[in-house]
């Protein structure tokens, strides 16, 4: 069995999704279930009690996306467990790739692809593509002729991704303090360097931040997020002098000669956004590292260790 785990927290596309997964298994020679997390919103209208391939839960307070994946993962009973975001359509091969990379690579642990933007014309889905995802997993990653399997990646996006139910559960699964980045510091904990394989026909089309407001409110989560690993996981690459080296060599060099070239949009506008992006990124940094000092000193202490991941953790 595959559970198909989706947490969600807004009824904007969840409906759709739901369909576009059935469709996928309805010509599959395996059984599935769709494990579908309401984190703290109402259930949608259009779900009822009679569809036995879909299991809801409905938690009565925001959690956030990584307990509300651990809820999913507690609840579910596939082999392979699977997350997609409730705003994604997966592409007509993610079924099939994800079944072929299981079989074809019984000692990996994670499976994962491309997440493509349903908008491409649009500017910050393009910097999510061309920056992000294209600095993250290599050049392959725009490559629409990219055919072949990539063998180990930082990690597997969350929001596109199977993991092998023994890793996920050995790992305790997302790390429930972390804002963003949840599946990034998962990635780390299981090595997916050596245990993951990306599929380019893995594929989903997302709906990326499509205005600045959105695109600024991502980067502060991930400046936060980063701050946390390092207070939290002392990762070297979230320390503040590493950060605070990446976001001097962004503005001062990579977004104005490396960068806007990756993007159609015109080049001023694309360093003017890039360089919002790392101020804003860096001042989440900031504020939160600045916030944990405060709260270990008051505390008596420095937590660095406190406990975050937990299949289910906290949950009903």
């Amino acid at each position: 069995m595959i559970s198909v785990i989706v947490a969600t927290a807004r009824d904007n596309g969840c409906r759709r999704l739901v369909q576009a997964v059935r469709q996928q298994f309805a010509a599959a020679a395996c059984t599935y279930e769709i494990v579908l997390v309401l984190d703290g919103c109402p259930r949608y209208g259009w779900l009822t009690d009679h569809d036995p391939d879909l299991r809801v839960i409905v938690l009565p307070e925001r959690q956030g996306i990584a307990r509300a994946r651990n809820t999913g993962i507690a609840a579910s009973r596939g082999q392979l467990l699977a997350f997609l975001d409730d705003d994604c359509v997966p592409a007509s091969t993610w079924l099939d790739e994800l079944l072929r990379m299981s079989s074809e690579h019984p000692e990996k642990a994670a499976f994962g692809g491309r997440v493509i933007g349903t908008d491409p014309s649009n500017l910050y889905s393009q910097l999510r593509d061309g920056i992000y995802y294209y600095e993250t997993f290599g050049p392959w990653y725009t490559d629409s002729s990219a055919a072949a399997d990539v063998i180990g990646a930082p990690y597997v996006n969350g929001g596109n991704c199977a993991y092998r139910r023994e890793a996920l559960l050995a790992s305790e699964g997302f790390d429930a303090l972390l804002p963003a980045y949840s599946d990034v510091e998962l990635g780390r904990r299981l090595l997916l360097r050596q245990r993951a394989v990306l599929s380019p026909g893995m594929a989903i089309h997302h709906d990326h931040p499509s205005d600045f407001r959105q695109y600024m409110l991502r980067c502060w989560r991930s400046g936060r997020a980063r701050a946390l690993l390092w207070w939290h996981r002392q990762y070297r690459e979230d320390s503040p002098a590493a950060v605070g080296v990446a976001v001097a060599a962004n503005l001062m060099w990579h977004n104005a000669v490396h960068r806007r070239r990756r993007i159609t949009d015109s080049p001023a506008r694309v360093v003017a956004v890039l360089t919002c992006q790392e101020i804003v990124h860096g001042i989440g940094y900031a504020c939160a590292l600045f916030a944990s000092l405060v709260g270990g000193r008051r505390a008596g202490g420095f937590p660095r260790h406190a406990e975050g991941a937990g299949v289910a953790s906290g949950t009903p």
